[in-house]
């Protein structure tokens, strides 16, 4: 993994995604949308989706594919190392800060 992560890095920098690296990595383990629908019980329309960025990628997602393509889940939930707030995740700190206000 460390190889396919590191040209992904250089092609893509910051931009690199969920997507890429979900892509990137069934690749490298030589297996189509189809043969990765079989093997994680996910189907293959949904597996498009991940890999075209139509769909975020999700921490189930990411455990049943980490262990179908052999790399650690943290891959595909932090493709950069960072965390990519979801909108979701950027309305519950929004809503904890007027909580917090409302404390105050």
């Amino acid at each position: 993994m460390r190889e396919m992560r590191e040209v992904l890095n250089e092609l893509m920098g910051e931009d690199l995604t969920a997507a890429l690296v979900l892509r990137g990595a069934r690749i490298r383990a030589n297996l189509s949308q189809d043969e990765l629908a079989e093997v994680s019980g996910i189907q293959r329309s949904n597996i498009s989706a991940l890999e075209n960025g139509r769909i975020e990628m999700t921490l189930k997602y990411a455990g049943i594919f980490g262990a179908a393509l052999n790399i650690h889940p943290a891959e595909l939930l932090f493709p950069n190392g960072n965390v990519r707030k979801t909108t979701e995740m950027k309305a519950v700190e929004k809503r904890l800060k007027a909580l917090n206000k409302k404390r105050a």
